[in-house]
């Protein structure tokens, strides 16, 4: 990365029409974003072979809260910056005051959790507290600037920060794991991570804080931000609190299964959503005024979104038991189970989150917020408390039909005041599911007609890819998607 020249200004000229600049940027950042996948589940399977799945459970409940530190370093103030037409350099200085302040004031409060006597009950003791207080420490400095590369679609400069974060933090996990450090790996590896992206950051961003406005001249723009955040932080408690109550009910081995089937839903999504949410978000933002083209816009999303995800899912629950066992090893193949009965609430994710750039665009977190704290979340909690007294795969099961029953629901709340409606939705969604089902049943034949074995998994999955890509190609939308990334290829 080089250094660009400084500015305190929060918008740079760019003369380029907004649709080539938003694929132009959205290539840079997808093709970033899966690179760093890569990297990081080369390092996830390796860590967990050598660690095992107590360690890897014991780890889970502390690792809860560098998903926390996420919130603040792409929450609220995040998309805020994203979404504001008219945000003035000292507005952007003052919230990036207020993001430091929080980030500093939780890495205090991780400090000295880590100096009281009770730090030997967190895992890797007072180490572990003082780990997440580095992160939150960088997350809290992170913030604005990350926020302003978005704003202005520097996305390719935030994923190759994140790439390198991604090499340096997996690299010493890795080396750590291997020399016996147990789970003291994994929180190595969450602070390596969080320090090398804010160095990143500050090395390729070129706006610099100038003065301030009094906080209370922000009190709208706050809200949003906080309505924004409220609801990012109701999606952390969802998909990271359960861990803490998996470990706590049936123990830390059920806890790395949890995780692990987790980590083999939430990779892929995050691989997809958080591309397409860093462009999409200002996009549907700037075409707020155009009815046809937000409705067409959003509908082009949806179906990226679930063309890339769902075959992918899908395949994976076909051939989750010998791919478990190849990846991870025979003390894992519990993970495939878990990750079936998760597998109908990872596709219903999938239509949540892309859903959920439209309340950020629009200006819409507040009815999502409402949603998810008056009924989507509480029903969740509700179906771990009542279906844990049956067991481990029950509770997983209702959660997952819980998650698929709010997935419409909750499309509907949040585009209840905005042009999109659910024959949208529907539209967008046909494709995936038929391009989904071939996939899987590729998938399955050859695993049905060729003997168990590495082989049979390689040629299921090769299948797979050969229909996802023949399908792709054949839809218009994504040929058309695919068409102009080619020409900008070249």
């Amino acid at each position: 990365m080089t250094r660009a020249a400084r500015t305190t200004e929060v918008d740079w000229h760019d003369d380029r029409e907004i649709a080539t600049a938003a694929t132009s940027s959205g290539l840079r950042s997808a093709l970033t974003s899966w690179v760093r996948f890569a990297v990081q589940a080369i390092a996830m399977v390796a860590v967990a072979r050598l660690i095992g799945p107590d360690q890897y459970g014991a780890a889970a409940a502390l690792l809860v809260a560098v998903t926390g530190a996420e919130v603040l370093r792409s929450g609220g103030v995040t998309w805020l910056i994203a979404h504001h037409g008219r945000l003035t350099p000292a507005a952007a200085s003052t919230l990036h005051v207020l993001s430091r302040t929080i980030g500093t004031a939780c890495a205090a409060a991780w400090c000295l959790a880590g100096l009281l006597p009770l730090s030997g009950a967190l895992p890797g003791g007072r180490w572990g507290a003082f780990a997440m207080a580095v992160v939150f420490l960088a997350a809290g400095s992170g913030a604005v600037p990350t926020a302003v590369l978005g704003r202005n679609l520097r996305f390719g400069a935030i994923g190759t920060a994140e790439v390198i974060a991604a090499v340096l933090s997996s690299t010493v996990a890795v080396t750590v794991a291997a020399n016996g450090g147990g789970l003291v790996s994994l929180l190595l590896q969450a602070a390596v991570y969080a320090v090398a992206l804010r160095l990143g950051i500050a090395v390729a961003c070129p706006w610099r804080p100038s003065a301030r406005v009094p906080l209370g001249s922000l009190r709208t723009e706050l809200a949003f931000a906080r309505n924004a955040s409220l609801m990012q932080a109701l999606e952390w408690l969802a998909r990271s609190l359960d861990r803490v109550f998996v470990a706590v009910v049936f123990g830390e081995a059920a806890a790395g299964f949890y995780v692990q089937a987790g980590q083999l839903v939430l990779l892929p999504l995050e691989q997809v959503s958080g591309p397409l949410r860093r462009v999409a978000v200002p996009v549907l933002a700037k075409l707020a005024g155009d009815t046809a083209a937000l409705r067409r816009t959003f509908t082009t999303l949806m179906t990226v979104s679930c063309t890339a995800l769902w075959p992918v899912f899908a395949t994976i629950g076909v051939l989750s038991t010998p791919l478990v066992g190849l990846l991870f090893g025979p003390d894992w193949l519990a993970t495939a189970q878990v990750f079936l009965g998760m597998l109908p609430g990872a596709i219903a994710l999938v239509v949540t989150s892309t859903t959920i750039f439209l309340a950020l665009a629009l200006g819409a977190a507040r009815r999502q917020t409402r949603w998810e704290l008056w009924c989507s979340r509480p029903l969740t909690v509700l179906a771990f408390l009542v279906a844990a007294p049956h067991g481990f795969d029950a509770m997983v099961l209702t959660v997952s039909a819980v998650t698929v029953s709010v997935a419409v629901p909750g499309f509907l709340v949040v585009t209840h005041a905005t042009p999109v409606r659910l024959r949208d939705l529907g539209r967008a969604v046909w494709f995936p599911t038929v391009l989904a089902s071939a996939c899987a049943g590729g998938a399955a034949v050859v695993q049905h007609v060729l003997p168990t074995g590495l082989p049979a998994l390689a040629l299921a999955a090769a299948s797979a890819v050969v229909i996802w890509s023949a399908g792709a190609l054949a839809h218009p939308t994504t040929r058309r998607l695919a068409v102009r990334a080619g020409r900008r290829a070249r």
